[in-house]
């Protein structure tokens, strides 16, 4: 049986004021329930890539840097739905502080946009410890400082962000991560060394895009989620399960993002 390609899902924010409200974020995973699409693990989604899946329809649903809302409004959505999903985590934004309460418990959705890069606009280590230990979420790096969010800045010491970060992580939820999500989605061949020694297997850029079996695990794709609306999504993922025209967009979306200067955060 042939083994299918894997979409991986890019979001940030799961918001009532953002692009991606909850309410919209549940009918995603409605839709990806009714069209049969499972969540695979880390390890399985490796597994997957080298050939030997099961040839079902798997996704992967992934948030960059770590925002609070992704445990008051995504985690107990995708519990619910009975989908994992990974958490890029910024480490040094990460605060101490019981969990808060989630939509689950009654909870009205946070105003991100009033203290975004504040220390309450992130998760703090008990969340993020009680996502990984519910099965949920799988914790992975989004390095240490994420450049202090300073958009092309260099990393000081880009070897010990991912060390640090990986420490941190491991410490917090007992499981030293196997994935790291780029910043920006800035990556290079020169840093595949240090990847590898600080025991990262998988590697998140923003590169448009699936990931077929034999693709490198170290550069893998991502679908931004940009919109709410359930037929964006569905014609994304449609798109994307036509290997060609999922090749050409992803070359033709990179050249328009230059050619506007936009960045890959």
């Amino acid at each position: 049986m042939s083994v299918r390609p894997v979409p991986v899902l890019m979001y940030h924010h799961v918001a009532a004021d953002r692009e991606v409200t909850p309410r919209q974020f549940e009918r995603h995973l409605q839709h990806l329930k009714e069209k049969g699409y499972t969540t695979p693990a880390l390890p399985g989604l490796l597994k997957t890539l080298s050939g030997h899946g099961d040839g079902g329809r798997q996704v992967v649903i992934t948030f960059d840097d770590g925002y609070a809302d992704n445990w008051i409004c995504a985690w107990p959505l995708l519990k619910k739905y009975g989908f994992r999903a990974v958490v890029f985590a910024t480490t040094a934004r990460l605060g101490e502080g019981a969990p808060r309460p989630t939509l689950a418990d009654g909870a009205a959705s946070p105003d991100t946009l009033a203290d975004e890069r504040g220390r309450n606009g992130f998760l703090t280590w008990q969340e993020l410890a009680a996502m990984t230990a519910s099965g949920v979420f799988e914790a992975g790096s989004h390095t240490h400082t994420h450049r202090n969010f300073a958009k092309r800045s260099e990393y000081a010491d880009l070897a010990w962000e991912l060390e640090e970060s990986s420490r941190l992580i491991e410490a917090h939820t007992g499981v030293k991560p196997l994935s790291l999500g780029w910043p920006w989605g800035h990556h290079s061949r020169s840093w595949e060394p240090m990847v590898r020694k600080a025991g990262y297997r998988l590697a998140f850029t923003t590169v448009t895009g699936v990931n077929k079996p034999g693709c490198d695990p170290l550069y893998l794709k991502r679908i931004k989620v940009s919109r709410g609306d359930i037929s964006w999504l569905r014609n994304r993922l449609f798109l994307h399960t036509l290997p060609l025209v999922s090749d050409v967009y992803g070359r033709l979306y990179g050249l328009d993002r230059k050619l506007r200067g936009r960045p890959r955060s």
